[in-house]
């Protein structure tokens, strides 16, 4: 008697997913590793383009917008206000284009060895947090000329800097979130990427980063503060400066709505990886 077996697809579950990559957590310092070492491979300045890449694009904003602009910055030397927004919103960005050309960088390990996929966009991420180190320190810098300049301490030293701890804690997770979406679209086509640029370079407009949430009328500060990354450097401006506002209910909100689009991300992930790697 001839025995028929058929083959099914089962949903791993968000659950066992997680799981996963704990269990081999140990990989994301080999993948972080290959990333950083991608990054400026064949390049004459090689490890200078860390400190440049970042730190370039800061020094020509704060030319234009603080020095012939004159952008207001809530009584905050411009370069440490721009500095702060920017340090949020690059955790974000960067942390984002990293992880959506996770499957993409990552085609020859996961053709040789067994790794959990959903581990590689936020391995991925690894030449992003570095560049999130060097802005911190350069912003910690910055802090401590100001206050021997001016006899000031612009950051505030209090509770105000866990709220900040956890707002940037947000932002990485959110870039996780939406990896999860992108690393997919990313291995399918290469347009997702120019078009994630597109759609960064406008989201940073509407973002409170050259310029304060105060700045915006009042009539628009409503639709402003719909944007996850406005409340979340509104959030951190307030924590290390006292300036702006707090906004718990939208901060909560914000949160929520972080956790749901991670547990989306993961599913959909779970389920879509495996047919975007094999029509390759």
């Amino acid at each position: 008697m001839m025995q028929e077996w058929q083959i099914t697809w089962r949903d791993p579950g968000v659950g066992v997913v997680l799981a996963d990559i704990w269990r081999h957590r140990w990989l994301m310092n080999y993948v972080g590793d290959r990333a950083l070492r991608k990054i400026y491979r064949r390049t004459v300045l090689g490890w200078l383009w860390l400190f440049i890449n970042p730190l370039f694009p800061i020094a020509v904003r704060v030319l234009i917008f603080g020095a012939l602009i004159g952008v207001s910055s809530d009584g905050i030397p411009y370069f440490l206000f721009l500095l702060c927004g920017t340090l949020v919103w690059d955790a974000f960005a960067v942390s984002l284009l990293w992880g959506t050309r996770a499957l993409e960088m990552n085609r020859g390990l996961i053709d040789q060895v067994y790794a959990p996929r959903a581990l590689l966009p936020i391995a991925n991420m690894t030449p992003a947090l570095l560049d999130m180190l060097i802005k911190s320190v350069v912003f910690a810098l910055a802090a401590g000329y100001y206050l021997a300049r001016d006899q000031r301490m612009y950051v505030r030293v209090g509770p105000g800097m866990w709220w900040a701890g956890a707002a940037l804690l947000l932002v990485v997770a959110f870039a996780v979130a939406l990896s999860y979406f992108t690393s997919i679209w990313g291995e399918t086509g290469r347009d997702a990427r120019f078009a994630l640029g597109q759609v960064l370079s406008v989201w940073h407009l509407v973002t409170p980063v050259l310029f304060p949430l105060s700045a915006v009328p009042s009539e628009y500060r409503a639709w402003v503060l719909l944007n996850p990354l406005a409340v979340m450097v509104e959030t951190f401006k307030w924590g290390l400066f006292g300036v702006g506002e707090f906004l718990l209910v939208p901060f909560l909100a914000t949160a929520l709505e972080i956790l749901l689009i991670m547990f989306c991300g993961l599913l959909y992930f779970a389920r879509a990886e495996a047919r975007a790697l094999d029509a390759r």
